[in-house]
């Protein structure tokens, strides 16, 4: 018991409160601004740089479900195809984000793709035809139906964010 509690009071100084004047120089930051310690290589250090960083943003959410749903509007004015042509809005919506953005955001392009093309997969079975009929068939078939509108949606808007993102890393890398 004891001992379990020395090494509790040897790792609070190690990584205590960070004070300069018992800071040794291995510790102070190099010019990228990271530790310089001899256990470089444990997972000490490397925690330090991944705290505060989170891979979901509200912010970013509330941007990325109003592109898509701009794209999907967009894609589905198209006349005659429209049904088709709102996926195709949601990967270029999701290509544009990936464009745009300097991180990387799959898990909230996911999340608002699935959103999304899921609500507006439910929206375009209800009122094609008659409500009647785009009811009943939600009845029978309601949750493969929207799972194929949510799987599809996930699936482009992820892809639209990746191929962005890569032509964004191709067009502003140097060139040798």
């Amino acid at each position: 018991m004891s001992k379990s509690l020395e090494e509790l009071q040897e790792l609070a100084e190690r990584d205590g409160a960070g004070d300069p004047s018992t800071d040794s120089p291995a510790d102070s930051p190099d010019e990228d601004g990271e530790a310089g310690r001899a256990d470089r290589g444990t997972d000490d250090g490397n925690s330090r740089a991944l705290l505060g960083r989170t891979p979901f943003s509200a912010k970013g959410f509330v941007l990325t479900v109003a592109v898509l749903l701009a794209g999907l509007i967009a894609g589905s004015a198209v006349p005659l195809v429209g049904g088709l042509a709102r996926y195709l809005g949601l990967f270029a919506a999701a290509f544009v984000l990936g464009l745009g953005r300097s991180r990387r955001a799959y898990l909230e392009t996911a999340v608002a793709g699935a959103l999304a093309a899921g609500g507006a997969f439910l929206l375009g079975t209800l009122t094609t035809g008659s409500l009647l009929v785009g009811t009943s068939l939600l009845a029978d078939y309601g949750l493969p139906v929207a799972g194929v509108g949510v799987t599809v949606g996930v699936l482009l808007s992820v892809a639209g964010v990746y191929f962005g993102r890569d032509l964004r890393a191709g067009l502003t890398r140097d060139i040798e």
